[in-house]
């Protein structure tokens, strides 16, 4: 029998090991592409950074990691903007599906207006709020 120990603490090399053993036993089983990660920016004149939406393409789905707008352009259908981006992009690179998680103290319902359906959601986390997971079929 193998003697395990726990090793607490961060190593970027091991982190590394384990992920590539991962996608190693995944592509065994799925037909399996390298993720490609996508960043679309909103800058200003002065190339200041006032929102983005960062992600990445796998297994022919769109995974929105992050989508932030500045304060100042909130409400003036920024997020909205890069949102259809992003779908243009995924629908291009042949996806079939966007995903995201995001907060009830978020944006929740500004994703459902924009046809994201809740496909689950974990009540009181972090406590006191909801955390949301969506996704959107693309045709």
């Amino acid at each position: 029998m193998t003697h395990l120990t726990l090793h607490t603490g961060y190593q970027e090399e091991e982190t590394c090991f384990i992920k590539y053993q991962l996608i190693k036993h995944n592509k065994s089983k799925v037909a399996y592409t390298e993720e490609e990660k996508i960043n679309l920016i909103l800058k200003d004149a002065e190339e200041n950074i006032l929102g983005g939406l960062v992600g990445h393409i796998d297994w022919e789905c769109f995974f929105i990691d992050i989508l932030w707008v500045d304060e100042l352009l909130r409400g003036l259908g920024k997020g909205q903007e890069l949102i259809q981006q992003a779908e243009e992009l995924a629908i291009k690179k042949g996806c079939r599906f966007i995903r995201l998680e995001t907060f009830s103290f978020q944006a929740p319902e500004f994703y459902k207006r924009l046809g994201f359906k809740e496909m689950g959601k974990l009540d009181d986390f972090p406590k006191g709020y909801t955390h949301y997971y969506m996704y959107k079929e693309l045709s």
